[in-house]
């Protein structure tokens, strides 16, 4: 493979659930994009074309200017990506893949029933929706169906064979990457830590081959010294979503929010049929009696229990497992700081539940830690492998679409009959719109990478109406009525707020915190509304300058360093990208306001 040097460039791709595309320049992330956002499919899986695209548009480079390029998961399977499970499965495909169309058979070895079921998924209209851009005609062949080894193989080909199309280069440049060395480079070297002892955990659903890893990393060079393939928090998650009502591998989130209305007698109650499924053993998630068909046990086992207690046996299991495991790597290495990645990553409670443990001297979580964030971390694996370059932490998650060329092209005078257009206008003009309870859509820059938004496609309110929260619930996000929202605020006020004695940095909502009572009621619109935590975002001038201004000229008028802030998007829609994205966005929602690269306000008229 050809070495890099000082201003090459590295490219990686990810294909799964919410794919993306990221692009290094000499040890930096300057791009990484979703192609969720360009093809308006929430968590858009498959070949991230548009995003490719933009990376090298962006950059004004071709394919053949890349230095290595590579897909950042190894065993992928073909007939798994072309039907697009997270994507184009309801509720009731769910339940039938689990039960009796798909893993009954399986499991009681109906060959004849399984092979009806994988056909079906190759040629039901339903999972031929969109676009795609590899070939799957090999899976007429009924061998490649049967044996998913030979499936992983030959789509490994076909993976090649597109990209290699694509970017008009040799198919033998395209690299193949393993997933969970992706998950746990992004998780260290996307960090702030440098130089001192660290540990990296990574934990998931699936990922070639295994879901759980953990690496000891000794001046910056990362060593796996554990891993296992029996974690089932990911999997007891997923399918306690399912049996809730809610989708899978979208709306965990979900679960989460709800957990905390859950009473502790109840919860422990329906705790009681995942007690005995895992254990932790030396720095391993092991199964201790778990089920075969685990689908099945679950809802039996959950048929007598509520919604809301459901929720919190299936949040206390996660937390308990993760802090077992922590507890044991940290008494077995010595080490105290960890890193965190893979898609349980993104549960914030659990973030919380570990920071707060004595033994936790720090932890850090990177933005949004599922698949997406894989493209960036086989950038930031290959560079560690083959340069000399340092790997530069992220500072910012803005890395997406730029808007900043379109604005200066924009028609606004188009939207006249429909907005009052305000041209001018100043963070102080906002900050006094806010104040008098108008929520606002904001538009500007580049659009952040990953699940959160981070002021620049966000939502906003003022944090201490919680007359908002309903607002914003009802009239524009269509969002279940027990989810909290989240809360920006000033890095260097957040101690007045937040209970951090520790000092843990948490500039992108990946980590839970209780509030201080003598100021809850200032930002209550932008927590949990049970149990009054709050998953911040630390905003640093240095880092967000505009969104610092932004929250500056809010804390001036009213006193509160902070807005209430969440992603700038319908229900079920992925967060705007674009202008247009944005204008359409307010068209259909209950959105007083829009404000666009700082400079313009389109606000509905009277």
């Amino acid at each position: 493979m050809q070495l890099i040097n000082e201003n090459d460039y590295i490219l990686c791709i990810s294909i799964s659930h919410n794919a993306s595309a990221a692009l290094m320049h000499n040890g930096k992330v300057v791009i990484a994009v979703q192609e969720e956002r360009f093809e308006r499919t929430k968590n858009y899986y498959g070949y991230p074309s548009k995003s490719i695209d933009y990376c090298l548009a962006k950059t004004g480079i071709t394919g053949e200017q890349v230095c290595r390029i590579a897909y950042t998961t190894e065993s992928f399977s073909g007939l798994e990506l072309k039907a697009k499970r997270t994507v184009n499965f309801s509720l009731s495909d769910w339940h039938d893949y689990y039960g009796e169309m798909y893993f009954r058979p399986k499991l009681s070895g109906d060959q004849d029933k399984v092979l009806s079921y994988k056909k079906y998924l190759r040629d039901d209209p339903k999972f031929h929706k969109s676009v795609e851009y590899f070939n799957f005609d090999y899976l007429d062949d009924e061998k490649y169906l049967l044996n998913n080894s030979l499936d992983v193989e030959r789509f490994q080909i076909e993976q090649a064979r597109q990209l290699s199309y694509h970017l008009k280069i040799d198919s033998q440049r395209i690299e193949f990457l393993d997933h969970h060395t992706c998950h746990a480079y992004y998780s260290y070297f996307g960090s702030p830590f440098r130089g001192d002892p660290c540990i990296i955990l990574t934990l998931d659903a699936w990922g070639d081959g295994r879901n759980q890893t953990v690496w000891s990393v000794i001046d910056d060079m990362p060593e796996l010294i554990a891993e296992s393939d029996e974690n089932d928090i990911g999997r007891v998650y997923k399918m306690a979503t399912l049996l809730l009502g809610m989708k899978p591998d979208e709306h965990e989130f979900k679960v989460m929010g709800l957990a905390p209305y859950a009473k502790k007698k109840y919860v422990e109650d329906a705790m009681s049929i995942l007690n005995d499924l895992s254990e932790v053993i030396g720095m391993k998630i092991v199964a201790k009696t778990r089920p075969k068909d685990l689908y099945q046990y679950l809802k039996r086992g959950w048929r007598d229990y509520r919604f809301d207690n459901i929720a919190g046996a299936v949040q206390l299991y996660a937390e308990n497992l993760a802090k077992e495991l922590v507890l044991n790597i940290i008494n077995e290495t010595g080490i105290r700081k960890i890193v965190i990645s893979g898609g349980i990553s993104m549960n914030i409670k659990m973030n919380k539940v570990l920071s707060e443990m004595p033994e936790v001297e720090a932890i850090y979580v990177c933005a949004s830690g599922g698949d997406e964030s894989l493209s960036i971390g086989g950038c930031y694996f290959i560079n560690e492998q083959h340069t000399n370059l340092k790997s530069a932490p992220l500072t910012t998650m803005c890395l997406g679409y730029d808007i900043s060329e379109e604005f200066q092209s924009y028609n606004f005078d188009s939207y006249r009959d429909s907005f009052e257009i305000k041209e001018l206008i100043t963070h102080d003009d906002v900050a006094k719109l806010l104040q008098q309870g108008a929520i606002i859509g904001v538009i500007r820059g580049r659009a952040e990478f990953g699940a959160r938004a981070l002021g620049n496609r966000s939502i906003i309110a003022n944090p201490a109406l919680s007359s908002s929260v309903q607002r914003i619930n009802e009239a524009i996000k269509n969002r279940d009525f027990w989810m909290p929202f989240a809360l920006s605020i000033m890095d260097e006020f957040s101690e007045e707020f937040l209970e951090n004695p520790k000092g843990i940095l948490s500039p992108f909502m990946t980590i839970g915190f209780d509030t201080k009572a003598e100021n809850y009621e200032k930002i209550v619109a932008g927590t949990h509304p049970y149990d009054k935590s709050v998953r911040p975002q630390m905003v640093s001038q240095e880092h967000f300058p505009e969104w610092h201004s932004l929250l500056s000229s809010f804390k001036s008028l009213t006193g509160v360093p902070a807005l209430l802030n969440t992603s700038f998007n319908l229900h079920g829609q992925p967060i705007v990208n674009d202008i247009n994205d944005a204008i359409k966005t307010f068209s259909l929602s209950g959105l007083d306001h829009l404000l666009i690269q700082d400079k313009v306000l389109l606000s509905k008229k009277k």
